[in-house]
């Protein structure tokens, strides 16, 4: 258990640290920091920490960095303040931007993402909301050929899908006009669950069609994920603790192969808590010289997507989960209003 003096210390060595990402003497605390104590009372509860794990020195003369423990006690007295919020410019803008593009949905992720790289510095992370279960919007039939007829489904979550169904016969469009309504009809508003248990009394077309939607919904299901927006990769790379080349190539790597993305998106949380995970406290290796600020977006229980940001263990983290809160926040309000509406 830390006392108050040395909690103090550690969170100035941390945000110290944060800014110039250089090891922080006992002697600059002094200086830049009117902590009303001595320098050799500085230098002794600094050694305190070093023994508790919360800060590293390369050798005994050297200035102190942040140890994850150390980044975990600041992080959690951040969460806990809920007085940290962006400041209201850049609230605007955020906002101003996704409600521009409230009626193009799939621009939001590129948006949501491009707007949080450029706020925090690093590399921002998002995904296409998905649904818990994929529902019928809208379903229409196009004759291609005399014997072969598109299906396209339109899926609650303004998804859109396509499916070429070959006919024992043909249909004439007058047919196939008649077929859609009734089909329409049957499905619309439906998962495939619940396709799949109604009683139909179904032409052999109508059921090849109804089993191609089911096929469509199946499919879109059990995909893993939705669509990944990345941006902000530079910025990542920029930063001084990636000069090394061996790992900055494995970050870019993990970034075009997707594995670094997938191990970024399974730590979102349920609900819009904001999580926070950092260095050795991811599971996988990919993401260890990282730390993550996740948060899903949506409407719980229904509908869903993530957004976050990916930096160094050294990272903002009061601006960063701000950040990613606020434009969660925004993001949730957008899918509300296109789901609900």
């Amino acid at each position: 258990m830390l006392t108050l003096r040395q909690e103090l210390l550690l969170n100035l060595i941390v945000s110290d640290y944060i800014s110039d990402a250089a090891p922080i003497a006992s002697e600059s605390l002094t200086r830049m920091h009117n902590l009303g104590v001595s320098s050799a009372t500085i230098r002794n509860e600094v050694a305190i920490l070093e023994e508790q794990g919360y800060i590293t020195r390369p050798h005994a003369s050297a200035g102190s960095i942040p140890a994850d423990k150390a980044y975990r006690l600041y992080v959690e007295s951040v969460l806990a303040d809920d007085t940290n919020e962006l400041p209201s410019p850049a609230r605007d803008v955020i906002r101003h931007q996704l409600v521009n593009v409230e009626h193009d949905i799939d621009a939001w992720g590129n948006v949501a993402t491009a707007l949080l790289a450029q706020l925090v510095g690093y590399m921002g992370i998002a995904t296409f909301p998905k649904m818990k279960e994929s529902r019928v919007r809208h379903i229409e039939l196009v004759q291609v050929q005399d014997f072969v007829t598109m299906l396209i489904v339109v899926l609650e979550q303004a998804r859109l899908r396509k499916h070429l169904v070959r006919l024992e016969d043909p249909v004439e469009s007058v047919q196939l006009e008649t077929i859609s309504q009734r089909i329409r009809a049957e499905l619309i508003g439906l998962n495939r669950r619940e396709i799949e248990s109604k009683p139909m009394q179904l032409s052999p077309v109508e059921k090849d069609l109804v089993e191609a939607t089911v096929l469509i919904l199946k499919d879109e299901d059990l995909a893993s994920q939705s669509e990944r927006y990345v941006d902000g990769l530079p910025n990542l790379l920029i930063q001084p603790e990636f000069d090394d080349q061996d790992m900055m190539r494995t970050i870019v790597q993990g970034v075009e192969d997707g594995s670094l993305i997938d191990a970024v998106l399974s730590e979102a949380p349920e609900g819009s808590v904001v999580e926070v995970v950092i260095g050795h406290e991811h599971v996988g290796d990919v993401l260890r010289p990282l730390s993550v600020v996740i948060c899903q977006y949506g409407i719980p229980g229904e509908i869903s997507g993530a957004v976050g940001a990916v930096g160094p263990t050294r990272m903002e983290y009061t601006k960063t989960i701000s950040g990613v809160k606020f434009i969660s926040g925004v993001m949730s309000g957008l899918v509300k209003g296109a789901y609900t509406s």
